[in-house]
């Protein structure tokens, strides 16, 4: 009978690390997933309520974006970058990819909720190839009834 060799410490680490990266893999993975629903019901609400048009028909109201864009703007994503809502008040910061016929750009956006009502609170052009400038932020929009 041959006798029965025994694993070397190291194999035993190598399992241990395989089996934590493995368990921390997947809790990260789950964070993620967790995190990017959040964030796209947040997404889903602002378009439903309208609230990248304001911050596009705003800056084709603003003749420091126009003459850099051109007019008419479309937009095609929105990305959000940070929020802190509730149920009944809070703010939105996003961006909003924006093309005109002289360019492109993205529309750093913050908007806040309150009592039904979304309002732009700032409004930052960052164009393709240029400096960023501050356009003039306001105007608001009804928020529709949660469904």
């Amino acid at each position: 009978m041959r006798p029965h060799r025994l694993d070397s410490p190291w194999q035993s680490w190598m399992v241990a690390t395989a089996l934590v990266l493995g368990g921390l893999g997947c809790f990260a993975g789950g964070v993620a997933w967790v995190s990017r629903s959040l964030f796209q019901d947040m997404e889903q609400e602002l378009r439903r309520n309208d609230v990248h048009r304001l911050a596009l028909h705003t800056a084709e109201a603003s003749p420091l974006a126009t003459e850099r864009l051109g007019t008419p703007l479309t937009s095609s994503f929105l990305t959000l970058r940070a929020h802190g809502a509730t149920t009944d008040e809070g703010r939105v910061d996003f961006d909003l990819t924006v093309q005109g016929p002289l360019g492109r750009g993205v529309l750093e956006t913050q908007v806040a909720y309150t009592k039904g009502l979304w309002t732009l609170r700032r409004l930052v052009l960052r164009p393709e190839g240029g400096d960023s400038v501050e356009l003039p932020a306001g105007g608001s929009t009804h928020a529709l009834p949660a469904d």
